[in-house]
């Protein structure tokens, strides 16, 4: 009688097979981005790189996507950094997210659902460069 012998090789590939064929596509980084245009917040410019704001609504998702674009003093766009914001809502609550990098910015679900004035400081890092700004914003 022969022996049926599962290879560790075999299981890794299987299970990949598995995961992805039932990822959510939610998680899909090009279509989390809305194809709408959303609403410039905020334009700014931080030792010689600039920080364009747009904010985003998803109201199928009861949330709202701040969205940095950062362009180097040379004019072209940097792509590769770390981005982080903490937001100061109305209420006084705060909210911390690393941003991810989409579509040539970077951004971050953030909670935008009380009217009101929200304090925003955005700390990028940038080679050896670290970069901080803040600005409010009304949501009316």
């Amino acid at each position: 009688m022969k022996r049926f012998v599962v290879r560790p090789f075999s299981v890794i590939v299987i299970f990949l097979l598995v995961a992805f064929c039932f990822w959510p596509p939610h998680f899909t980084v090009a279509e989390d981005h809305p194809d709408t245009p959303g609403v410039q917040i905020h334009t700014t410019t931080v030792d010689g790189y600039k920080f364009d704001y747009t904010l985003y609504d998803f109201p199928e998702r009861k949330t709202q996507h701040l969205m940095v674009s950062l362009t180097g003093p040379e004019g072209t766009a940097v792509l590769q950094g770390k981005v982080g914001f903490l937001l100061k809502g109305p209420d006084g609550v705060k909210q911390k997210a690393m941003t991810m990098g989409m579509k040539g910015a970077y951004g971050a679900d953030m909670d935008f659902s009380q009217k009101g004035l929200y304090s925003i400081k955005t700390k990028a890092v940038v080679g050896d460069k670290k970069l901080f700004d803040q600005f409010d914003y009304e949501v009316k």
